[in-house]
């Protein structure tokens, strides 16, 4: 191919633009404030694309992409875009190799020489071939679609996607969905189709009302709340009934003539309404805890649904709250 034959002609093209960076700072240096200082934009440009060079020429080309991106930001220069399109050609990404060079040529216009211009529509035509196009379906809209992560679009998508050759990784996130992900190979110049499916939300989930609703209590709950209602009430009575019999008999104990049998019979029945009060509070406490736990194990709108789709060769996750 004659792009990897030549190594894109990158470093020909590199002294060019080397070369024309320093040529237009020499023409702002009246104006322009120290390098020392941070120099012009020109002079940042200039140090990001001389350490973008020797990064190239070391075999790190994702460094020197990086540089190369932030010469063309500080002070963009069409000429940068074809280095890095050399770049993205070096690190296999092929489809972000092709945009380069195709707003290399945009940019560049008439500026571009005839000669490299022929030699750039036959990279440009090289590039096609190594570049497939996958057409992506999914069943629900609005769902980010992401090629190797970096995202392509929003469905429904308006065409195919084009991708470099090779395997890659195509994942779809739709909201409240979770995450479909798929591992394809393609080959150059190929269509690709891909269907992906996410499972129905649950009915629960699909049919809920924003509006907060209560919860839906059921007979045993009313049962045991409205017991420790009358067994408290109960144990209420019964202790003040006790405490009067206490009452009684210590005044019996006071009163002159009261017989063994009379304090006999009086305490027992202080005992007796004592031990039922002892009864019913019991029985009173265990209704309300009963009760207690019916209320907050029943589900409500804000309980947490969380659910796991598995399928051959992907899984989601999914949930609500």
């Amino acid at each position: 191919m004659a792009m990897n034959s030549r190594a894109f002609a990158c470093l020909p093209m590199l002294t060019l633009v080397l070369a024309t960076l320093p040529a237009h700072a020499e023409s702002t240096a009246a104006s322009a404030a120290p390098a020392a200082e941070g120099g012009t934009d020109v002079e940042q440009a200039r140090q990001h694309f001389t350490q973008a060079t020797k990064l190239y020429k070391d075999g790190d080309f994702d460094a020197a992409l990086v540089q190369f991106e932030r010469a063309y930001e500080v002070k963009p220069n069409y000429k940068v875009l074809y280095n890095i399109g050399q770049t993205y050609f070096q690190l296999r990404e092929y489809v972000e190799a092709r945009d380069a060079m195709q707003r290399y040529v945009k940019e560049g216009g008439a500026q571009i020489e005839g000669e490299r211009l022929t030699a750039v529509t036959k990279d440009l035509a090289d590039l096609d071939k190594r570049i497939a196009n996958v057409t992506v379906t999914v069943n629900v809209s609005d769902a980010t679609v992401l090629v190797d992560g970096k995202k392509v679009g929003t469905t429904p998508l308006a065409g195919p996607v084009a991708v470099s050759e090779g395997q890659r990784t195509i994942s779809v996130e739709a909201p409240n969905r979770g995450v479909l992900q798929r591992l394809v190979r393609v080959a150059g110049g190929e269509q690709q189709t891909l269907n992906l499916e996410f499972e129905e939300a649950p009915a629960a989930v699909a049919g809920q009302s924003n509006a907060p609703q209560q919860p839906h209590l059921g007979t045993g709950f009313w049962v045991t709340a409205i017991g420790a209602v009358v067994l408290g009430a109960g144990a209420g009575v019964t202790g003040y009934v006790a405490l009067q019999a206490q009452s009684d008999n210590k005044d019996q104990q006071k009163a002159f003539g009261t017989t063994r049998s009379q304090l006999d019979d009086s305490n027992n029945r202080a005992k007796t309404f004592a031990l039922t009060t002892d009864l019913l509070g019991g029985a009173a406490i265990v209704c309300a805890g009963v009760a207690t736990v019916i209320w907050f194990s029943t589900p409500s709108s804000h309980s947490a649904q969380v659910g796991l789709n598995v399928g051959p060769s992907s899984a989601s996750l999914v949930g609500s709250f």
